[in-house]
């Protein structure tokens, strides 16, 4: 995949402040932002697993690793983007942060038990997707989870009526900006991680955002 594909590294110094502005006036993506990322440990059930290592996929400057950090949990957090790296550094010092994606995560195998990403899965193509899924397995530790929350709708049908109900209400824009990325499919995804034995659960969080949970048996 290329390096910083998708502009991050020009975002990397005003990506905390737009976020916190675009959720503050509910825009269609980031929503709900803070309580996204609180469901995202929710999800993780810390209080019943110990983890040894959490893998960040796509860890931008650390707003959801920094929630385990906190917890006093270790995290290893990869990201695409030089700059969004230098950024995490530089508010999280200790964190170890390497420069990698979900196609190649340059850890070895069976080396995490815990994997976490938000807003980022939806970068990849549907192809690509179904390959992560096979190195995020690879990564994992037997029993590991993986707990994603990005821009994703139920199936196909369900993403044609959301588009058509913003159409009809004036928000063309939107449409145009969910057309410009790969939002996931619940029921694929789904498909894809019980193809390689993981148990799945998730919900819709928000219009645009869903969570999806695979735990390994």
């Amino acid at each position: 995949m290329p390096e910083d594909k998708w502009g991050f590294d020009r975002w990397a110094k005003s990506y905390d402040q737009d976020v916190t502005e675009a959720a503050r006036s509910n825009s269609w993506m980031f929503k709900d932002y803070e309580r996204i990322l609180d469901t995202v440990v929710d999800y993780c059930e810390l209080a019943s697993d110990s983890y040894s290592a959490v893998l960040d996929i796509g860890v931008g400057t650390g707003n959801l690793a920094s929630r385990f950090i906190e917890k006093g949990i270790s995290v290893i957090g990869i990201d695409t983007s030089r700059e969004m790296v230098t950024i995490c550094k530089q508010k999280y010092p200790d964190m170890e942060l390497r420069i990698g994606d979900f196609l190649q995560i340059p850890l070895p195998a069976q080396s995490v038990d815990l994997i976490v990403s938000s807003y980022a899965f939806h970068h990849l193509t549907l192809t690509e997707k179904h390959e992560s899924v096979l190195e995020m397995r690879r990564v994992l530790k037997p029993k590991g989870r993986v707990v994603i929350a990005d821009l994703m709708f139920q199936d196909a049908s369900q993403e044609r009526r959301i588009k058509q109900a913003l159409r009809e209400s004036g928000q063309g824009d939107v449409v145009d900006e969910i057309d410009e990325e790969c939002p996931a499919l619940f029921t694929d995804l789904e498909g894809a991680f019980n193809k390689e034995g993981y148990i799945v659960r998730g919900e819709q969080l928000t219009d645009s955002v869903w969570i999806l949970c695979a735990q390994l048996g």
